[in-house]
Formats: C-alpha cells, structure tokens, sequence
C-alpha cells in the first residue's frame, strides 16, 4: 500500500493525514543555527512587499488559493475534521458523488462526471491548504525533512520505506502498531522532522 502525502482522508493524503487550521504560517522550516540554548532555529521566509500599506500592488494577481483555510503542522484532528466536513458537504451539495458507506465525508474519488468536475471547481476554495512545510514548492528543505520524516516512523516501529520522489512512502513489513498508534506516530514524526521539534 502506498501513501502519498500526509494529509489522510482516504489516504488521498497521505492526505489528510495530515492533514487544519485557519491560521496562516509565514515561513516553511529549514536548517539553522543554534539559539544559544540548545535549541535549533529554523530559516524562516517571509515576502516583502513595496507597495503601500493598504494599497495592493497593481502586478498582484488574487491567488487560487486566496480565502482557503490554512492548516498548521500542529493543527488538532479535530480541526482537520471541521474543515474536511465543509469540503465534503460542499461537494456533496453540488452533486459530487460520496461514498456513504465509509462515512458521511467520505468522496467518491472515481466520480469524474461534469457534475463532479463542477462541484470540485465550486468548491476549490474550502478546501483546506496543508502546511506550508509539507508543501515542496513553499519548503526549500522538503526532501531533507521528508528522509527525516521516514527515519522517524522507522524508529518508532511503523516500518516504512519512501518513494523516490518523496511523495509518499510504502509499508515495508508488518507492524505490531494498532491503526490509533500509527496515527499518532505519523502526526508526531510529522512534527518532528518537518518543524525541527524533537517530540
């Protein structure tokens, strides 16, 4: 089996794995110095802008991704839950097929009508963006933190191995963790090798 991201849902995630919060992060994590007390500081990006306050800049196009909610690397299950119901329901109210048998919020990823095309379309702008450090084209260290990322779930007895490209990993022998302690293993290596943070 293989799992593409860390956002889960269907482990259309790796999804939703992790996958919430309306909080936007300013930067992506990276490798730093020391802050003098033994802990690492990570490069922090951050866009600067010569227009003037309140004034957009006329080369400033809206993003796609304007108004979207925003998760965090720390956003709670809860959280994710809220947000992918709203997609969900969306989706649903528009046509989109579901597939109730595995739950209310659970989508019909095989429905590729034109109905579902446009209820995707009409949706776009619930669905909830991942962490900027789970996103490669915002986080210069995605590969770096990802390796580390698998190293992790190693250690702590998920037994994985990564896909080439990094996009996902593939389980590589039977754990003796239960589905709840997988869980928790993935959101803490997630943590720790995407924010720097030893959990």
């Amino acid at each position: 089996m293989t799992y593409l991201e860390i956002p889960r849902r269907s482990r259309v995630l790796g999804a939703v794995v992790l996958l919430s919060g309306a909080l936007l992060l300013t930067g992506c994590g990276g490798s730093g110095g020391s802050d003098g007390n033994g802990s690492t500081q990570r490069d922090v990006a951050s866009l600067q802008s010569d227009a003037p306050a309140g004034k957009a800049s006329a080369s400033a196009a809206p993003s796609a991704d304007d108004g979207r909610p925003q998760l965090r690397l720390d956003s709670s299950e809860e959280e994710r839950n809220h947000y992918w119901h709203i997609y969900a329901t969306c989706l649903k109210d528009h046509g989109h097929k579901m597939l109730p048998v595995r739950g209310p919020d659970s989508i019909d990823d095989t429905d590729q009508s034109p109905t579902a095309k446009a209820a995707q379309k009409a949706c776009a702008g619930k669905l909830a963006l991942q962490p900027p450090e789970l996103d490669r084209t915002r986080n210069p260290h995605y590969d770096d933190d990802y390796r580390a990322y698998v190293k992790c779930l190693n250690r702590k007895g998920l037994k994985v191995i990564a896909l080439p490209d990094n996009s996902g990993w593939t389980y590589n022998g039977n754990s003796t963790l239960t589905a709840a302690q997988q869980s928790r293993v993935e959101k803490s290596c997630t943590l720790e090798a995407f924010s720097g943070k030893a959990q």
